[in-house]
């Protein structure tokens, strides 16, 4: 049976070494991800009417980041189903349950020395999913996180 995890993401490299932490201990089934990034919504009504989650995915994601990305799924090929970038808007539990219901994720991986770099628009989910009821795997990152972006990449190599 494929397992889903989901893993808070910033859209850097080192957000990314959370992930790489959480598919290490797998061997058997493939498992599915959920990267997830969180921002407000905004609440005017020409931005809603062009809204599209895949625009504003597109928007955030780097070459650096698309690069770290490319290099987990080559290193962890055998254990990967699929990896998918899901945007979260809400506000409190209900919003973070129906999330993670809707998206039958079993199993949560947050960082434990890491703190998600956010944005004015962009918020950390990571309060709202250690309230959520839902099993929270807390991983250390051992890696400074003001290295060049070149040194983080061999870190996700390790």
């Amino acid at each position: 049976m494929t397992k889903t995890i989901l893993v808070p993401i910033d859209f850097s490299v080192a957000s990314l070494n959370t992930l790489k932490l959480a598919l290490e201990p797998y061997s058997e089934d493939p498992i599915e991800v959920i990267l997830m990034y969180s921002e407000y919504l905004d609440d005017s009504i020409t931005e809603l009417l062009f809204y599209t989650p895949n625009k504003t995915i597109s928007n955030h994601i780097t070459p650096a980041f698309k690069e770290a990305l490319e290099i987990i799924k080559n290193r962890f090929e055998g254990k990967l189903k699929h990896i998918s970038i899901e945007l979260f808007h809400g506000y409190n539990k209900n919003a973070i349950k129906t999330f993670l219901e809707a998206n039958h994720v079993d199993e949560i991986y947050i960082p434990s020395n890491y703190q998600l770099k956010t944005s004015k628009k962009a918020f950390s989910p990571i309060p709202l999913l250690r309230k959520s009821n839902y099993n929270v795997i807390e991983v250390n990152i051992e890696t400074d996180f003001e290295l060049p972006i070149q040194e983080q990449f061999l870190s996700l190599f390790n």
